[in-house]
């Protein structure tokens, strides 16, 4: 093995100074990635970056769930599903699913929380089972930090919604941001392509190639191994994201 192979190996050794704060390192994620996940690797926090999306999360679940409109994609199922329902059936099922999509959206910072210990805790296995290193504080440290690119288009989401007002179609938030290619699909015509388009986002992107260069640090490994794990999970991922609107689809086409 090379001297530089080696290096790709191993997280470069303790810096000479102190460590640069939480602060620090939200803004260097974004910036100076490499050598900030190298820093969180070698020492791990979670508090800050996890408040601000917590924060974050339930500013964007609280507007969304005033702005987005849950009940008209129910109504279109119902009455695609159950030709023969009554209208008083589509409404009650019309008003479930409202009432679940804003709970949903209140409860967004539950959520977030429970998906990135998900996320961490799957990809630190995944990782051992290959040989890595490493611990779940690292694990979380990296997958709370790698996931700023996510606040970001929230706060870009939130300006949007309320400069737009009015009520906007819970399917258009995919789109909303138009950092994906899903606005190239109709949702109502071709749900997989608009469910497969609308996954390949910009910050998705971000997010993941954040999370290579973390756990390749944190794992010592590297980072051709790191992204097949990460991607190959990701992939993973987006075939079960895509089974309902596959399913939609068929169902249209009959």
């Amino acid at each position: 093995m090379t001297a530089g192979q080696d290096d790709a190996l191993i997280p470069p050794p303790s810096a000479a100074g102190p460590e640069p704060s939480g602060f620090q390192r939200i803004i260097g994620v974004l910036f100076s990635p490499d050598a900030t996940l190298a820093s969180i690797a070698r020492k791990p926090d979670w508090v800050l970056p996890l408040v601000i999306l917590l924060i974050l999360s339930l500013g964007a679940g609280v507007v969304i769930a005033q702005h987005a409109d849950f009940g008209a994609a129910a109504r279109e199922a119902i009455e695609q599903q159950n030709k023969n329902a009554s209208p008083e059936q589509v409404e009650r099922g019309v008003k479930f699913a409202a009432g679940i999509g804003k709970v949903a959206t209140y409860l967004s910072p539950v959520i977030s929380a429970i998906s990135l210990l998900i996320i961490a805790g799957v990809l630190l296995l995944a990782f051992r089972l290959f040989g890595g290193e490493g611990d779940f504080k690292q694990a979380f440290s990296v997958t709370c930090y790698s996931s700023m690119p996510g606040v970001i288009k929230s706060v870009i989401m939130m300006i949007i919604i309320l400069a737009k007002g009015g009520i906007i179609p819970a399917q258009g938030l995919a789109t909303l941001v138009r950092s994906n290619l899903g606005f190239l699909a109709d949702y109502k015509a071709n749900p997989m392509a608009f469910a497969l388009l609308s996954s390949i986002d910009i910050f998705s992107i971000w997010f993941l190639a954040l999370m290579i260069i973390g756990f390749a640090y944190l794992a010592r490994v590297s980072r051709v191994k790191s992204a097949v794990i990460i991607i190959s999970l990701w992939i993973v991922v987006l075939c079960f994201k895509l089974i309902g609107p596959a399913m939609q689809s068929l169902r249209a086409s009959k």
